[in-house]
């Protein structure tokens, strides 16, 4: 019974995330910041319910603008602004952040709201954020009918889907060592081996039927590989937030699954480096 409601919610939420996904530009733009205020917003209720103190409203602000600096890089044509202007919000969101806290009547708790409100910035806003950026990339000389950024984002939720169904799938049935007992108990190195297999190998499936113009098959299967352990990572790293939190799921806004940043905490790590491996390649554009 369990398995129901997670299979319900994926069936409702998944068709809807693939096709803004598909359609890219401003429907994937509102999309993705909304995952991410979500993603935030419940990073504030587990640190709250904690006992962590956090800036709340202001540090979700502060978290908006910036993601929508990463995803509007050029905020102005000149070169400056064109390349530096997430480290210019950066600047901004820091100094804001840190007068809050110098105007505010009552400073025993500034320092712990400002720790809090930054790790949940660098943690959660940030690295999604390049899911936007990710998705634009158009790239160079690809054939007609391909594109890059649209390709690469369909490849990674693609493998990161299986990796977590086949990890969830083999640790409930065939799990008996812990891969993290102290983080999270109910994973398993079988589940985890499995699900880097699967991974792996529906990589190798997508190269023959479909990626083949962008990777050979040794760089799918070394890239594929690096993001499913990158993916479980990322999903062990949540588990140690909660842990710390003192909470089981980021929130309950999806039945059997959990919260959102539940559902999109192995793109945490995973995301960043696709898209500056795919930057490297020369992609970038």
């Amino acid at each position: 019974m369990m398995a129901l409601p997670r299979l319900l919610t994926a069936l409702v939420a998944a068709p809807v995330f693939l096709w803004v996904l598909y359609l890219g530009s401003l429907p994937f733009l509102a999309f993705a910041l909304f995952i991410i205020l979500l993603a935030f917003w419940e990073f504030h209720q587990m640190a709250e319910a904690g006992g962590f103190a956090t800036q709340s409203w202001w540090s979700l602000a502060a978290g908006m603008f910036l993601a929508l600096s990463v995803a509007f890089p050029g905020i102005r044509s000149a070169a400056l602004f064109t390349t530096q202007a997430p480290a210019l919000a950066l600047v901004i969101t820091v100094l804001v952040l840190v007068l809050r806290e110098m105007v505010r009547r009552d400073k025993s708790l500034s320092m712990l709201r400002l720790a809090t409100s930054f790790l949940g910035i660098f943690f959660i806003v940030w690295p999604l954020s390049y899911l936007i950026l990710l998705r634009e990339l158009r790239g160079s000389g690809s054939p007609a009918g391909y594109h890059i950024g649209r390709d690469a984002v369909f490849f990674l939720v693609l493998i990161v889907w299986v990796q977590d169904t086949a990890a969830w799938a083999a640790g409930s049935f065939f799990g008996k060592h812990r891969l993290a007992l102290q983080i999270s108990p109910k994973k398993s190195w079988e589940g985890a081996i499995l699900g880097w297999l699967a991974a792996v190998l529906l990589a190798l499936f997508l190269r023959e039927i479909w990626l083949k113009v962008h990777f050979s098959r040794v760089e799918i299967v070394v890239l594929a590989g690096a993001l499913a352990i990158l993916a479980q990572v990322s999903d062990l790293a949540e588990s140690l937030m909660k842990r710390g939190f003192g909470v089981k799921d980021s929130s309950q806004l999806l039945p059997g699954h959990g919260g959102v940043l539940d559902r999109f905490d192995s793109f945490l790590f995973s995301t960043p480096f696709l898209y500056f491996y795919l930057i490297l390649l020369g992609y970038g554009g």
